[in-house]
């Protein structure tokens, strides 16, 4: 949320923001917007922007705070224009005297080329707009001219603290200039139903429609690039057991290590569906990772131990993985998606990130 001078009307809090973990799912969603902090209300409206808007942007990317420019979340098309969306959070309907800064920030920054004039800038407030701001809604003209006329008492001194930013005649020029059209906004409701259609949705408001875990993925019949180091590794750790080199060429003659071969490299598919799962209900990669990381919290110390060989160490690691409690992560505590053989084929991830190895 963008700072300024302005006093903000804090929003008394009802109910405390959701967690997952506490079934509370007959509070209505509005009512849970409400008691957003500034920087979930921010979340929110970026969610909703990524999985709502995906088809109309090339990139959606949140960079609300200090430094923001007006602009708490940015929809970026395919032929580099951009929208803004600046995210207001009121106890009340926003009024005109609650915008003016904002719009004049709008202004300010692309007639100082801080930021590109951008195709669409949209207010989006919790109890959308009131019926003063609807009316400049409709008329641009009459919304242009009271900005000119409220600048001085309401945006010369709090655009940047510690400044003026005077009406010079380039500055209006620049304002005159400028089509208001590009200003809209979306109405919370809207963007709420809309956001019901998304996997966040479970997250933010509760409800029994959890997201559901996609296919499990096959290993193709031929490893493909991002297997390589794992499957050396496993190889390496054949070869110490057997006392000899053991390759993908001779490996069906050991028919222990070609079952377990075979074996293995589901897991790495496990866990690689669940990576892609991840990726398509969360827009990023941040819970894997996580779980990765955990995993190796909890076998770190145990693969630094005393083993007969290489295939010692990863048989016997392979089960502690399943030991592991991953609940650090709602995928895990939630959602309840990480099986045992998630759990085999995260360490095969960790070797492919050089985390650890089975033959030293």
């Amino acid at each position: 949320m963008i700072t300024s001078s302005l006093p903000i009307e804090r929003i008394s809090k009802k109910s405390p923001e959701f967690n997952p973990s506490v079934k509370e799912f007959n509070i209505p969603p509005l009512q849970r917007v409400e008691s957003f902090s500034p920087e979930s209300y921010e979340d929110f409206i970026n969610e909703w922007a990524i999985s709502c808007a995906r088809p109309k942007y090339r990139d959606v990317y949140r960079i609300g705070g200090s430094g923001d420019n007006g602009r708490d979340v940015i929809g970026e098309y395919d032929d580099g224009t951009i929208d803004y969306y600046q995210c207001k959070r009121y106890g009340k309907k926003l009024m005109p005297s609650m915008f003016w800064i904002e719009l004049g920030k709008l202004c300010y920054y692309t007639y100082n080329k801080d930021i590109p004039v951008p195709k669409n800038y949209y207010i989006v407030a919790v109890h959308d707009l009131g019926p003063s701001l609807v009316k400049l809604m409709g008329n641009k003209d009459l919304m242009k001219k009271s900005l000119l006329k409220e600048w001085d008492n309401k945006c010369k001194t709090k655009l940047i603290e510690g400044q003026n930013i005077g009406l010079t005649p380039e500055l209006l020029e620049h304002i005159n200039d400028l089509d208001f059209k590009i200003i809209g906004t979306h109405s919370m409701q809207k963007i709420i139903e809309e956001h019901r259609q998304t996997d966040y949705f479970y997250f933010r408001f509760g409800g029994y429609m959890k997201p559901k875990r996609g296919s499990l993925i096959s290993p193709p019949e031929d490893p493909e690039a991002n297997e390589l180091l794992y499957i050396n590794q496993l190889l390496n750790a054949y070869s110490d057991n057997k006392k000899s080199n053991i390759t993908m060429g001779n490996l069906s003659d050991e028919p222990t290590f070609y079952e377990d071969f075979r074996d293995n490299r589901r897991n790495f598919y496990s866990a690689e569906s669940l990576r892609r799962t991840i990726r398509e209900i969360f827009n990023d990669e941040d819970h894997f990772n996580l779980l990765k990381s955990e995993m190796h919290t909890g076998i770190c110390d145990f693969i630094k131990t005393s083993f007969v060989d290489g295939y010692d160490r990863l048989i016997k690691t392979m089960h502690e993985s399943t030991k592991v409690n991953l609940s650090v992560s709602p995928v895990d505590r939630e959602l309840n998606f990480v099986t045992n053989q998630d759990k085999k084929g995260l360490c095969h991830h960790l070797v492919n990130d050089e985390k650890m190895n089975w033959v030293v």
